[in-house]
């Protein structure tokens, strides 16, 4: 009986197993939490040691280094608002701003709006530009009795090109010549060079589109063209030189031009442009012609009969050249229309008398033989055109570029204006 009480163990009672299995699953459950509150913290920790170490605070010591920027030097800012107007302007209104005043008045508005001490600087300003112009004037001085000096030295040049040209010198050139050129039984008597100025003309281009085939005809009769600048460089006189011919009376053909600042780089300013009466001979005019007409009478006692009446009308010529339009005097009504064209006449006419004076007078020769036009063809400008132009032509299997204009009288037919007799 004793060993079976040791072998068998005592069973609990049903309530104490239930109290002793809830109490351990409130330790558990406590120490879940516990643990679940320990690692929140843990991880707080650590993000707020990252936030740290991320943005680091910067040093004091930089901030006591930071020099503050000087202050900036005053700038003087002008009033431009004009002061109220002067007694005499206040009445009207219409003075009340710049517009509607005078130029003396502008000015004296504006000086009113400077502070004081800018009045002296001006006029140190204006005595330095007064030094400037006497220097500019003395300039013009010596430029134009440097230019009289050499027109003076190249004028013998000239004179000796007309008489080679006019056939004066031929036997001194014959005598002289090593080539053999002017040897020769069969060869065609030619005095002098024939045509020599309808020629040079005719290459230049400005020149060329006024001379007409009849021109040509009294243009063999030009025998040089020369130019006279005045003495004090405000202007020139150009000359044309003519032998007795049958279209005109007169022996020298002129075109004078007053230019005050033609000695400067400035933008010329015409003063007066004057040219020459041509004494034409009947019915020898190539400026204007004279057309016939027959007019029938249409109604009253004399109807069916017919009269002949004579009109005469402008004809295109380079003899236009010497009859300039009147400039108009200060003070005359001229149109907007009127004065656009009057002006483009004017510097059309301009730019063709630079182009005898600068260009015609001092190189006839290189425009006579072609060379001249030439160079102005394959200058820098001239080289482009010519290079597009070739590329063009190579695109169409043409030849190449034809230096000299096409005959102005119809195709194949010799250029009248250096035809040659």
């Amino acid at each position: 009986m004793a060993d079976e009480d040791n072998s068998t163990p005592a069973t609990p009672p049903a309530d104490t197993a239930e109290t002793e299995a809830s109490s351990a699953g409130a330790d558990d459950a406590a120490v879940n939490d516990a643990t679940a509150a320990i690692s929140s913290i843990a991880v707080e920790d650590a993000s707020d040691d990252e936030a740290n170490e991320a943005v680091p605070a910067p040093p004091q010591e930089e901030e006591d280094e930071v020099v503050p920027p000087p202050p900036a030097a005053a700038a003087y800012q002008f009033n431009f608002n004009p002061p109220p107007p002067q007694p005499h302007l206040a009445a009207d209104p219409n003075n009340m701003d710049f517009a509607n005043l005078n130029p003396s008045e502008i000015n004296a508005q504006f000086l009113s709006l400077l502070p004081p001490c800018i009045h002296p600087r001006l006029d140190k300003l204006k005595s330095l530009s007064e030094d400037r112009t006497k220097l500019l004037e003395q300039y013009l001085v010596e430029r134009a009795e440097l230019e009289q000096k050499y027109n003076g030295l190249m004028k013998p040049l000239y004179e000796m090109r007309r008489d080679v040209v006019t056939g004066i010198c031929d036997g001194d050139i014959a005598s002289n010549d090593t080539t053999g050129a002017s040897d020769g039984e069969d060869q065609q008597e030619v005095k002098g060079i024939p045509q020599f100025w309808a020629c040079a003309m005719g290459h230049i281009d400005l020149l060329a589109e006024l001379i007409t085939e009849e021109d040509v005809d009294c243009m063999e009769h030009l025998v040089d063209v020369t130019c006279d600048d005045f003495a004090d460089g405000s202007g020139f006189e150009l000359h044309f030189h003519f032998s007795p011919n049958d279209f005109f009376t007169n022996s020298v053909l002129t075109k004078r031009y007053e230019v005050p600042n033609l000695l400067t780089e400035d933008e010329p300013m015409l003063q007066s442009v004057t040219g020459t009466d041509i004494h034409w001979k009947p019915n020898k005019s190539l400026t204007h012609k004279t057309i016939t007409k027959k007019q029938r009478k249409k109604g009253g006692p004399n109807a069916g009969q017919v009269r002949t009446i004579q009109k005469t009308e402008r004809a295109e010529s380079f003899f236009h050249f010497f009859t300039p339009p009147k400039m108009p005097e200060l003070g005359d009504v001229v149109d907007e229309e009127e004065a656009e064209a009057m002006e483009e006449h004017f510097d059309h006419d301009y730019e063709m008398a630079c182009a005898i004076r600068g260009s015609l007078i001092p190189n006839a020769v290189h425009w006579f033989t072609g060379e001249a036009m030439e160079e102005a063809m394959y200058g820098d400008e001239g080289m482009d055109m010519m290079f597009d132009e070739e590329d063009e032509e190579d695109d169409d299997g043409e030849g190449g570029l034809n230096p000299f204009p096409p005959p102005a009288a119809g195709e194949g037919e010799q250029n009248p204006e250096c035809k040659q007799s």
